[in-house]
């Protein structure tokens, strides 16, 4: 059995997650990182994209986006402005969203427009890779 350590997960709204874990697998502007127990101190940014939970009790998937990880003496905390479980994505919504972004993106208006788009469209491929990761593991 891997050791377990202390991680939670929080957005502005609520506390996502908190318990006791084998690794967490995230993703920040340099790639996705797994961290186990006893992982040296460190602190990095969260970028959109995938967050793997593996407890004993089995895994959650969910869709981030920005935000940072912080590993401090056995404990994990990570804070992401919006993290969604695998279960409660629309992908329908998601991919409407990501053709609107990308819509927006290839209309080349200005500069703010074009970086809420990009937000827009990071935060719903992250959905989109969540959802296919859970119909892989549960095939209909």
């Amino acid at each position: 059995m891997s050791k377990l350590f202390k991680f939670s997960l929080s957005s502005p709204d609520a506390v996502l997650y908190d318990g006791e874990v084998e690794i967490v697998s995230v993703s920040t502007p340099d790639g996705e990182i797994s961290i186990l127990a006893n992982h040296e101190p460190l602190v990095s940014l969260i970028a959109p994209g995938v967050m793997t939970i593996k407890s004993k009790d089995g895994g959650k998937t969910l869709a981030t986006g920005s935000g940072f990880i912080k590993v401090v003496g056995g404990t994990v905390k990570a804070f992401a402005q919006t993290a969604e479980f695998a279960e409660s994505i629309d992908e329908q919504r998601a991919i409407e969203a990501k053709k609107q972004a990308e819509s927006v993106m290839a209309q080349k208006t200005d500069e703010v427009s074009i970086a809420d788009a990009t937000g827009l469209l990071e935060r719903n491929i992250a959905r989109l890779k969540v959802i296919e990761r859970k119909k892989r593991k549960h095939p209909r």
